[in-house]
């Protein structure tokens, strides 16, 4: 008993294995749209903040984002103007346990550049860069982060700017770790899901049903909606959050589909957002929080050595599978969803699962 709750302890705690790193904002360096970005902030007037990690708590919910958009990049202005061919299709980035909106820039940039919306909030109680100064994540505030999504989508389709550039029909999420929760339960929570959002790509997000009885989320008694949501699971088999929250492919296997799950040989947690740290002697980069936080306590994957490929390679195989993910469903692009079907053969270090 005394194992398992160690266990349990460390799955929750590595929710926090997140970088913090934060990237320009550019021109794009690769065909496409340049890229704009936006600060907003919207408050939610019939919810509180809780109590929580140093926090006082408040009467009203804020919430603060990051808008990343196709830019006209022949037009001169701050903030950016936003680029014709519209409306776009948006996309909601959630970060991780004590992540930050822009811990993922590889990520969102490279959707923006693409001709996508992205808005990735700072969650009040769960992000490092909040206004809310927590000392550290409360992850018991993950079922108000899927209404914080339903609102912010209630927000930016009602936004003088962003609305009229927003295609309604093609909503998607996504996000890493907690944030892969987060999304999860609002597309697949029968009293947390919302009906607009039209595809789903959960980044390194183990189980998260497990994750959800493992540690106080605030779901307990969240059914499972048996909706047919296309989603994509972005999954590396050096995980060692994915290795304490459940059976593999788990939650591959619960949803309708159509689902693809995307496995990496070689990658690690940490490394589908932003950084490029390597450790010494082939360690895996995720037991680094580990040997940190819990010196001396043997975790379960952290004794294995080498078999890792490199975080950029990781990066980019991650890049690829989230745009044909989101150009095939949001999009209806067919050749995309061929490409994410066989993406093995572009990456050798990737298998691909999918059911229709």
């Amino acid at each position: 008993m005394k194992r398992l709750t160690s266990i349990r302890t460390c799955a929750a705690l590595l929710l926090a294995v997140l970088t913090m790193a934060f990237g320009p904002i550019a021109a794009a360096a690769e065909a496409g749209y340049a890229i704009g970005a936006r600060q907003v902030s919207y408050v939610d007037e019939s919810r509180p903040i809780k109590k929580s990690m140093g926090f006082e708590g408040a009467a009203t919910r804020r919430l603060d984002l990051r808008v990343w958009y196709p830019a006209d990049s022949t037009m001169r202005s701050d903030p950016a103007t936003l680029a014709k061919g519209g409306p776009f299709p948006l996309v909601i980035y959630s970060h991780g346990t004590f992540g930050s909106a822009t811990n993922a820039m590889h990520l969102v940039e490279h959707l923006a550049r693409h001709g996508y919306i992205v808005a990735a909030p700072d969650y009040p109680l769960t992000s490092s860069a909040a206004f809310t100064h927590v000392r550290f994540a409360d992850i018991s505030d993950v079922a108000q982060q899927t209404r914080d999504v339903k609102f912010i989508i209630d927000k930016l389709l009602a936004d003088p700017v962003f609305g009229p550039a927003i295609d309604r029909a093609k909503i998607g999420t996504t996000g890493h770790s907690l944030g892969a929760v987060t999304s999860y339960f609002t597309s697949f929570g029968a009293q947390t899901r919302d009906p607009r959002i039209a595809a789903v790509a959960l980044i390194a997000g183990g189980d998260p049903v497990e994750s959800a009885l493992m540690s106080d989320m605030s779901l307990l008694g969240t059914g499972h909606a048996a909706v047919r949501v296309p989603a994509l699971f972005l999954s590396a088999d050096h995980d060692i959050f994915a290795r304490m929250t459940g059976r593999p492919h788990a939650s591959y296997s619960r949803v309708e589909g159509p689902k693809t799950e995307v496995m990496i040989k070689g990658g690690a947690h940490v490394w589908f957002h932003d950084g490029a740290d390597v450790p010494a002697g082939g360690k895996n980069p995720d037991c680094a929080f580990f040997e940190k936080n819990m010196p001396g306590m043997a975790v379960p994957g952290c004794d294995v050595r080498g078999g890792l490929i490199t975080p950029a390679r990781q990066q980019e195989i991650t890049r690829a599978a989230l745009l044909d993910f989101f150009d095939g469903y949001l999009r209806k692009d067919a050749a995309a969803l061929t490409r994410l079907r066989a993406l093995h053969r572009q990456f050798r270090e990737v298998e691909v699962s999918a059911e229709d």
